[in-house]
Protein backbone atom coordinates (compact mmCIF):
# COMPACT_ATOMS: atom_id res chain seq x y z
CA UNK A 1 0.00 0.00 0.00
CA UNK A 2 2.88 2.39 0.83
CA UNK A 3 4.53 1.68 -2.52
CA UNK A 4 1.23 2.19 -4.27
CA UNK A 5 0.72 5.67 -2.81
CA UNK A 6 4.38 6.59 -3.41
CA UNK A 7 3.89 5.72 -7.06
CA UNK A 8 0.84 7.98 -7.18
CA UNK A 9 2.81 10.81 -5.56
CA UNK A 10 5.58 10.47 -8.13
CA UNK A 11 3.15 10.26 -11.02
CA UNK A 12 1.13 13.25 -9.88
CA UNK A 13 4.20 15.38 -9.23
CA UNK A 14 5.64 14.52 -12.64
CA UNK A 15 2.39 15.33 -14.44
CA UNK A 16 2.00 18.61 -12.59
CA UNK A 17 5.59 19.64 -13.31
CA UNK A 18 5.30 18.77 -16.99
CA UNK A 19 2.06 20.73 -17.30
CA UNK A 20 3.47 23.77 -15.50
CA UNK A 21 6.51 23.77 -17.80
CA UNK A 22 4.21 24.32 -20.79
CA UNK A 23 3.46 27.79 -19.47
CA UNK A 24 6.81 28.78 -18.01
CA UNK A 25 5.65 28.16 -14.45
CA UNK A 26 8.24 27.36 -11.82
CA UNK A 27 7.66 24.03 -10.08
CA UNK A 28 7.92 25.75 -6.69
CA UNK A 29 5.22 28.24 -7.67
CA UNK A 30 2.23 26.14 -8.64
CA UNK A 31 -0.64 28.67 -8.73
CA UNK A 32 -3.73 28.72 -6.52
CA UNK A 33 -2.28 26.46 -3.82
CA UNK A 34 -1.63 28.97 -1.00
CA UNK A 35 -4.41 29.71 1.48
CA UNK A 36 -2.99 33.18 2.07
CA UNK A 37 -1.67 35.28 -0.77
CA UNK A 38 2.08 34.73 -1.23
CA UNK A 39 2.38 38.20 -2.76
CA UNK A 40 0.19 41.29 -2.41
CA UNK A 41 0.27 41.72 -6.19
CA UNK A 42 -2.04 38.72 -6.55
CA UNK A 43 -4.86 40.59 -4.84
CA UNK A 44 -7.71 41.66 -7.10
CA UNK A 45 -8.80 45.28 -6.72
CA UNK A 46 -12.33 45.03 -5.36
CA UNK A 47 -14.32 46.68 -2.57
CA UNK A 48 -13.21 50.16 -3.64
CA UNK A 49 -16.52 51.72 -2.57
CA UNK A 50 -16.22 50.14 0.86
CA UNK A 51 -12.62 51.29 1.19
CA UNK A 52 -13.74 54.84 0.42
CA UNK A 53 -16.52 54.63 3.00
CA UNK A 54 -14.16 53.29 5.68
CA UNK A 55 -11.62 55.99 4.83
CA UNK A 56 -14.28 58.65 5.28
CA UNK A 57 -15.34 57.33 8.69
CA UNK A 58 -11.75 57.08 9.91
CA UNK A 59 -10.81 60.56 8.74
CA UNK A 60 -13.91 62.13 10.26
CA UNK A 61 -14.01 59.86 13.31
CA UNK A 62 -17.75 59.61 12.70
CA UNK A 63 -18.14 56.36 14.62
CA UNK A 64 -17.17 52.73 14.67
CA UNK A 65 -17.13 50.23 11.80
CA UNK A 66 -17.84 46.50 11.55
CA UNK A 67 -17.01 44.30 8.56
CA UNK A 68 -19.20 41.21 8.79
CA UNK A 69 -19.09 38.43 6.24
CA UNK A 70 -18.66 34.71 5.81
CA UNK A 71 -15.31 32.97 6.16
CA UNK A 72 -13.29 33.22 2.98
CA UNK A 73 -14.99 36.43 1.85
CA UNK A 74 -11.74 38.42 1.91
CA UNK A 75 -11.93 40.03 5.35
CA UNK A 76 -8.26 39.28 6.08
CA UNK A 77 -7.09 40.97 2.90
CA UNK A 78 -9.34 43.99 3.46
CA UNK A 79 -8.16 44.21 7.07
CA UNK A 80 -4.50 44.05 6.04
CA UNK A 81 -4.97 46.72 3.36
CA UNK A 82 -6.16 49.19 5.98
CA UNK A 83 -3.70 48.09 8.66
CA UNK A 84 -0.67 48.33 6.37
CA UNK A 85 -1.70 51.75 5.09
CA UNK A 86 -2.19 53.13 8.60
CA UNK A 87 0.94 51.58 10.07
CA UNK A 88 3.44 51.99 7.22
CA UNK A 89 1.79 54.03 4.47
CA UNK A 90 2.56 57.63 3.47
CA UNK A 91 -0.16 58.94 5.83
CA UNK A 92 0.66 56.66 8.75
CA UNK A 93 1.75 59.65 10.85
CA UNK A 94 -1.89 60.80 11.00
CA UNK A 95 -3.13 57.75 12.92
CA UNK A 96 -2.23 55.30 15.60
CA UNK A 97 -3.35 51.74 15.03
CA UNK A 98 -3.67 48.80 17.39
CA UNK A 99 -4.52 45.26 16.33
CA UNK A 100 -6.14 42.93 18.84
CA UNK A 101 -6.04 39.26 17.87
CA UNK A 102 -6.87 35.90 19.42
CA UNK A 103 -9.88 37.27 21.23
CA UNK A 104 -11.52 33.98 22.27
CA UNK A 105 -10.21 34.12 25.86
CA UNK A 106 -9.74 37.83 26.49
CA UNK A 107 -10.98 39.36 29.73
CA UNK A 108 -11.85 43.02 29.99
CA UNK A 109 -8.48 43.73 31.55
CA UNK A 110 -6.65 41.83 28.83
CA UNK A 111 -8.32 43.95 26.15
CA UNK A 112 -7.00 47.07 27.88
CA UNK A 113 -3.50 45.65 28.22
CA UNK A 114 -3.42 44.44 24.60
CA UNK A 115 -4.36 47.96 23.53
CA UNK A 116 -1.68 49.51 25.73
CA UNK A 117 0.91 47.01 24.48
CA UNK A 118 0.19 47.98 20.89
CA UNK A 119 0.37 51.71 21.61
CA UNK A 120 3.58 51.31 23.60
CA UNK A 121 5.30 50.77 20.24
CA UNK A 122 4.83 54.49 19.53
CA UNK A 123 7.60 56.59 21.05
CA UNK A 124 5.52 59.74 21.39
CA UNK A 125 3.03 58.21 23.82
CA UNK A 126 3.76 57.93 27.51
CA UNK A 127 2.82 54.40 28.56
CA UNK A 128 4.33 52.68 31.64
CA UNK A 129 6.31 49.46 31.31
CA UNK A 130 4.14 47.69 33.89
CA UNK A 131 0.40 47.80 34.45
CA UNK A 132 -1.55 47.61 37.72
CA UNK A 133 -3.45 44.44 38.58
CA UNK A 134 -6.89 45.97 39.08
CA UNK A 135 -8.99 46.28 35.92
CA UNK A 136 -10.26 49.76 36.85
CA UNK A 137 -6.69 50.97 37.31
CA UNK A 138 -5.69 49.65 33.90
CA UNK A 139 -8.68 51.38 32.37
CA UNK A 140 -7.47 54.60 33.97
CA UNK A 141 -4.22 54.16 32.03
CA UNK A 142 -6.26 53.85 28.85
CA UNK A 143 -8.06 57.08 29.76
CA UNK A 144 -4.69 58.76 30.28
CA UNK A 145 -3.61 57.64 26.83
CA UNK A 146 -6.90 58.94 25.41
CA UNK A 147 -6.06 62.37 26.84
CA UNK A 148 -2.66 62.23 25.15
CA UNK A 149 -4.34 61.38 21.85
CA UNK A 150 -6.81 64.22 22.22
CA UNK A 151 -3.98 66.64 22.96
CA UNK A 152 -2.41 65.58 19.65
CA UNK A 153 -5.79 65.64 17.87
CA UNK A 154 -5.13 62.13 16.57
CA UNK A 155 -7.16 58.95 16.66
CA UNK A 156 -6.22 55.36 17.33
CA UNK A 157 -7.89 52.77 15.10
CA UNK A 158 -8.50 49.63 17.16
CA UNK A 159 -8.71 46.68 14.80
CA UNK A 160 -10.28 43.58 16.36
CA UNK A 161 -10.06 40.36 14.38
CA UNK A 162 -12.23 37.22 14.26
CA UNK A 163 -14.84 38.20 16.79
CA UNK A 164 -16.70 34.97 16.12
CA UNK A 165 -13.99 33.09 18.02
CA UNK A 166 -15.17 34.71 21.24
CA UNK A 167 -18.87 34.89 20.35
CA UNK A 168 -19.45 31.22 21.17
CA UNK A 169 -18.93 31.87 24.88
CA UNK A 170 -21.42 34.46 26.15
CA UNK A 171 -19.49 35.22 29.34
CA UNK A 172 -16.21 35.86 27.53
CA UNK A 173 -17.91 37.80 24.77
CA UNK A 174 -19.63 40.09 27.26
CA UNK A 175 -16.28 40.99 28.78
CA UNK A 176 -14.75 41.64 25.39
CA UNK A 177 -17.66 43.80 24.25
CA UNK A 178 -17.74 45.71 27.53
CA UNK A 179 -14.09 46.61 27.13
CA UNK A 180 -14.54 47.63 23.50
CA UNK A 181 -17.49 49.85 24.31
CA UNK A 182 -15.62 51.40 27.21
CA UNK A 183 -12.70 52.21 24.92
CA UNK A 184 -14.93 53.33 22.08
CA UNK A 185 -16.78 55.80 24.29
CA UNK A 186 -13.64 57.74 25.21
CA UNK A 187 -13.39 61.22 23.73
CA UNK A 188 -15.20 64.49 24.39
CA UNK A 189 -16.86 65.31 21.07
CA UNK A 190 -15.84 62.37 18.88
CA UNK A 191 -14.18 59.01 19.44
CA UNK A 192 -10.51 58.94 20.34
CA UNK A 193 -10.45 55.19 19.71
CA UNK A 194 -12.23 54.19 16.49
CA UNK A 195 -13.26 50.53 16.62
CA UNK A 196 -12.72 48.55 13.41
CA UNK A 197 -14.34 45.17 13.98
CA UNK A 198 -14.18 42.00 11.87
CA UNK A 199 -16.24 38.84 12.17
CA UNK A 200 -18.81 36.49 10.72
CA UNK A 201 -22.62 36.87 10.96
CA UNK A 202 -22.50 34.88 14.21
CA UNK A 203 -20.46 37.66 15.82
CA UNK A 204 -22.86 40.34 14.55
CA UNK A 205 -25.86 38.49 15.97
CA UNK A 206 -24.19 38.09 19.35
CA UNK A 207 -23.21 41.77 19.50
CA UNK A 208 -26.85 42.76 18.92
CA UNK A 209 -27.95 40.27 21.55
CA UNK A 210 -25.39 40.97 24.27
CA UNK A 211 -24.33 44.58 23.71
CA UNK A 212 -26.97 46.51 21.84
CA UNK A 213 -25.50 49.83 22.99
CA UNK A 214 -22.23 49.01 21.25
CA UNK A 215 -24.11 47.88 18.16
CA UNK A 216 -25.93 51.22 18.03
CA UNK A 217 -22.61 53.08 17.97
CA UNK A 218 -21.54 51.48 14.69
CA UNK A 219 -21.77 54.19 12.04
CA UNK A 220 -20.98 51.56 9.40
CA UNK A 221 -22.58 48.38 10.66
CA UNK A 222 -22.19 44.88 9.25
CA UNK A 223 -20.66 45.93 5.96
CA UNK A 224 -20.05 42.99 3.61
CA UNK A 225 -17.49 42.43 0.88
CA UNK A 226 -18.02 42.06 -2.85
CA UNK A 227 -18.26 38.67 -4.53
CA UNK A 228 -16.23 37.65 -7.55
CA UNK A 229 -17.86 37.42 -10.96
CA UNK A 230 -16.30 36.57 -14.30
CA UNK A 231 -14.12 39.69 -14.56
CA UNK A 232 -12.72 39.36 -11.04
CA UNK A 233 -12.07 35.64 -11.48
CA UNK A 234 -10.33 36.24 -14.80
CA UNK A 235 -8.11 38.86 -13.14
CA UNK A 236 -7.37 36.58 -10.19
CA UNK A 237 -6.25 33.79 -12.54
CA UNK A 238 -4.03 36.16 -14.51
CA UNK A 239 -2.46 37.56 -11.35
CA UNK A 240 -1.71 34.08 -10.00
CA UNK A 241 -0.18 33.01 -13.32
CA UNK A 242 1.99 36.15 -13.45
CA UNK A 243 3.22 35.37 -9.93
CA UNK A 244 3.86 31.72 -10.87
CA UNK A 245 6.06 32.89 -13.75
CA UNK A 246 7.75 35.50 -11.55
CA UNK A 247 6.48 38.23 -13.87
CA UNK A 248 4.77 41.54 -13.22
CA UNK A 249 1.02 41.61 -13.64
CA UNK A 250 -0.37 44.31 -15.90
CA UNK A 251 -3.93 44.90 -17.04
CA UNK A 252 -4.67 42.56 -19.91
CA UNK A 253 -2.24 39.88 -18.73
CA UNK A 254 -3.49 36.62 -20.32
CA UNK A 255 -5.29 34.00 -18.27
CA UNK A 256 -4.18 31.14 -20.54
CA UNK A 257 -4.54 28.17 -20.28
CA UNK A 258 -7.97 28.98 -18.81
CA UNK A 259 -10.56 29.33 -21.58
CA UNK A 260 -13.56 31.60 -21.02
CA UNK A 261 -15.81 28.56 -20.62
CA UNK A 262 -13.62 27.26 -17.79
CA UNK A 263 -13.69 30.62 -16.02
CA UNK A 264 -17.47 30.71 -16.31
CA UNK A 265 -17.64 27.23 -14.81
CA UNK A 266 -15.31 28.22 -11.96
CA UNK A 267 -17.65 31.12 -11.14
CA UNK A 268 -20.65 28.78 -11.23
CA UNK A 269 -18.97 26.23 -8.97
CA UNK A 270 -17.83 28.78 -6.38
CA UNK A 271 -19.86 30.92 -3.98
CA UNK A 272 -18.12 34.06 -5.21
CA UNK A 273 -15.88 34.47 -2.19
CA UNK A 274 -12.15 34.86 -2.98
CA UNK A 275 -11.31 31.67 -1.07
CA UNK A 276 -13.88 29.57 -2.90
CA UNK A 277 -12.88 31.00 -6.28
CA UNK A 278 -9.20 30.29 -5.61
CA UNK A 279 -9.99 26.72 -4.61
CA UNK A 280 -12.01 26.14 -7.77
CA UNK A 281 -9.17 27.61 -9.85
CA UNK A 282 -6.81 25.17 -8.18
CA UNK A 283 -9.07 22.24 -9.02
CA UNK A 284 -9.30 23.48 -12.61
CA UNK A 285 -5.51 23.69 -12.91
CA UNK A 286 -5.23 20.23 -11.40
CA UNK A 287 -7.73 18.97 -13.98
CA UNK A 288 -5.64 20.59 -16.73
CA UNK A 289 -2.58 18.70 -15.57
CA UNK A 290 -4.44 15.39 -15.65
CA UNK A 291 -5.83 16.19 -19.09
CA UNK A 292 -2.32 16.99 -20.37
CA UNK A 293 -0.98 13.74 -18.90
CA UNK A 294 -3.65 11.90 -20.92
CA UNK A 295 -2.47 13.65 -24.12
CA UNK A 296 -5.88 15.32 -24.34
CA UNK A 297 -4.74 18.93 -24.74
CA UNK A 298 -3.35 21.85 -22.78
CA UNK A 299 -6.22 24.33 -22.64
CA UNK A 300 -8.54 24.20 -19.63
CA UNK A 301 -12.14 24.36 -20.79
CA UNK A 302 -15.52 23.63 -19.26
CA UNK A 303 -15.19 20.16 -20.76
CA UNK A 304 -11.92 19.70 -18.88
CA UNK A 305 -13.70 20.30 -15.60
CA UNK A 306 -16.58 18.04 -16.60
CA UNK A 307 -14.24 15.18 -17.48
CA UNK A 308 -11.70 15.40 -14.70
CA UNK A 309 -13.58 16.93 -11.75
CA UNK A 310 -17.35 17.02 -12.00
CA UNK A 311 -17.80 13.50 -13.30
CA UNK A 312 -15.80 12.11 -10.36
CA UNK A 313 -17.91 13.55 -7.54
Amino acid sequence: MTDQFTAVLDETESAQRAYAEQFGIESARIPFTAETLPDARIAVRVNQDLLQEVASHLINRAGHVSIIDERGAGKSHFRDLVYNALSDGPRSDEFYIARIREVESLTTRRVYTRLLDALAEYDDLDIPDEYPHATDDVRQLVEDVAEQLEAQDKACVVQVDQLEDAARNARTFRQLLAALQSVGDLGDSRPVFVLFLFGTPLAAERIDELRETLSSRLVAKNRSLERFGFAETDELIARWLAWARDEEYEEGYPSDPFAASAIERVVERSDGTPRSVRQECYHAFRAGARQFADDAGVEITAETLEEYIESKY
